[in-house]
C-alpha cells in the first residue's frame, strides 16, 4: 500500500485524486500550481495553519468533496487517502460511513500538524537570577561599576 499523503501531488496520475486536491485548493483560494511539489499533508498542514475554514459552501464544484465516504469505490486512490487519513486519526474507516470527504478532511487533518512545544516556565529563584544578571550588565553599560 503507498503513502498517499506522502507523496507528491503531481506524482500520483489518478484524475479523482488531482480532482479533489483541486477543490480543496479551491475551497481556501490557494493556487493549485503552489502545491504541485509538495505532497498532500503538505497542503492540509497549511491549511491548518493559515486558519482556514474548509466548508462546501466555498466551493465553487460540489464534486468529490461532497460525496460520502461509504459510496467511494474501496479500489479508488481517494478511498486510499481517506483511509490513510482517517487511520492517522487512530479510527477506523467505517467510523466515517455516510459522513463526507470534506468532513473526514476536516476532522483528521489536524492530527498532520505537529503541535508546537510550549516554553518551559522558569522557576522563580531561575527569574530572580535572570533579573539580577540583566541588572548587572545595565550598570556596566553605565559604567556605574
Amino acid at each position: 500500500m503507498s503513502n498517499y499523503l506522502e507523496t507528491k501531488i503531481r506524482e500520483i496520475p489518478d484524475g479523482e485524486f488531482q480532482k479533489m486536491v483541486t477543490e480543496l485548493c479551491h475551497c481556501i483560494n490557494f493556487g493549485r500550481d503552489q502545491y504541485e511539489n509538495q505532497p498532500l499533508s503538505y497542503l492540509l498542514m497549511t491549511i491548518d495553519r493559515e486558519k482556514r475554514k474548509l466548508t462546501i459552501q466555498h466551493s465553487p464544484i460540489i464534486g468529490l468533496l461532497g460525496k460520502k465516504v461509504d459510496s467511494l469505490p474501496p479500489d479508488s486512490v481517494v478511498y486510499q487517502v481517506c483511509c490513510e487519513l482517517a487511520r492517522r486519526n487512530n479510527r477506523p474507516i467505517e467510523y466515517f460511513d455516510g459522513k463526507t470527504v470534506l468532513t473526514l478532511v476536516n476532522q483528521c487533518q489536524k492530527r498532520l500538524c505537529p503541535k508546537p512545544i510550549r516554553a518551559k516556565r522558569l522557576t522563580r529563584s531561575q527569574r530572580l537570577h535572570a533579573f539580577d544578571t540583566f541588572l548587572i550588565d545595565q550598570r556596566r553599560k553605565n559604567g556605574d561599576l
